[in-house]
């Protein structure tokens, strides 16, 4: 599947493509929205919630981490991007039925979460009733009084505007700081 919303909202670094046109004040809000909505519900562990009201039955959902290499570094012939989560509707609806199963070992005793969505553009894509969202997040993650974590990352999101009349979540892609996770692990939705 091809990533050309993402390429929307990237600018060329040699300037060459146009600047990016920037969605209608009402769009804006309404994903702004979606995206702090989606927070709440994650954070408030409503995994079935999110999953049916924000999530697309198309959705790619991909996390990504990259090798920071120097720049005229020449001898590597790997990609320097690591995809660490790339599903689809199914694995996002198994890692959801997971948690509710009770077979989570990360459930008991539960966790805290609090993610906080800012720096919140919305742009066109030039579909229609298609839109791309950039965002840049905080998730902490806690549990008893020792275990803290905190992931930093960008995201990338597509919202299509479903046959309801309300955006959905159709694509995201999340670039994720840290090159491997810092904290215990990274079983969660980001």
């Amino acid at each position: 599947m091809a990533n050309d919303a993402a390429v929307a909202v990237k600018l060329d670094t040699a300037g060459t493509v146009p600047p990016e046109q920037y969605a209608p004040d009402a769009v804006w809000r309404e994903a702004e929205r979606l995206l702090y909505r989606e927070a709440r519900l994650l954070d408030t562990e409503r995994l079935s919630d999110w999953l049916e009201q924000i999530v697309d039955p198309t959705i790619r959902y991909m996390v990504v981490s990259r090798e920071l290499r120097f720049r005229k570094e020449k001898r590597y012939g790997q990609p320097a991007e690591v995809f660490m989560y790339d599903d689809d509707y199914g694995f996002l609806k198994a890692r959801v039925d997971q948690f509710h199963s009770g077979m989570q070992w990360r459930v008991d005793p539960p966790e805290r979460y609090r993610r906080l969505v800012t720096n919140v553009e919305v742009f066109e894509t030039g579909k229609d009733g298609e839109f791309a969202a950039r965002s840049n997040c905080l998730a902490v993650r806690t549990r008893r009084a020792y275990e803290i974590d905190q992931f930093v990352y960008c995201r990338e999101d597509v919202l299509r505007r479903c046959p309801f009349g309300t955006l959905r979540l159709v694509q995201r892609r999340i670039d994720f700081d840290e090159r491997s996770v810092a904290g215990r692990n990274l079983v969660m939705i980001l």
